[in-house]
């Protein structure tokens, strides 16, 4: 599969990271759909089909906490990828509460950390752009 046969929904409250992820992973060839709050991320996994959610672990009214157990409802088996900028306690509390995320990510994060992990959750080539130093 090629990148532009994978859907990703990226979900961020920070305007300007999610505008930088949106843009990234688009000129990788993904299409990309973005949102704030985990009222979108519900309602944009209830229409459409994705390939992979990355959260930030803070979103807009809620937090990946309260969203995932509604994500895991409509999409079961979807690869998810947190990202978090100040949880030192993320790993441990997601898998206590049973749920089922690829990859806990810490900001602050370069661009090709992000993008090799998506490739890799994705089962894509591994290779990156060395030169790639963006951090969000």
């Amino acid at each position: 599969m090629k990148r532009n046969d994978f859907r990703i929904l990226i979900a961020e409250d920070d305007p300007a990271i999610r505008k930088l992820y949106e843009k990234a992973f688009r000129q990788e060839g993904y299409e990309v759909v973005s949102v704030e709050a985990g009222g979108q991320v519900l309602a944009e996994l209830k229409d459409g089909s994705f390939d992979l959610l990355i959260t930030d672990l803070k979103l807009e009214h809620t937090s990946a906490l309260e969203v995932l157990p509604e994500v895991r409802k409509i999409h079961p088996r979807l690869p998810v990828i947190v990202v978090s900028g100040y949880y030192a306690n993320l790993v441990e509390d997601f898998h206590l509460k049973g749920f089922n995320v690829n990859l806990f990510l810490n900001k602050p994060l370069g661009l090709s950390d992000l993008k090799l992990a998506v490739r890799r959750v994705l089962g894509l080539a591994a290779a990156e752009n060395p030169r790639d130093t963006t951090v969000a």
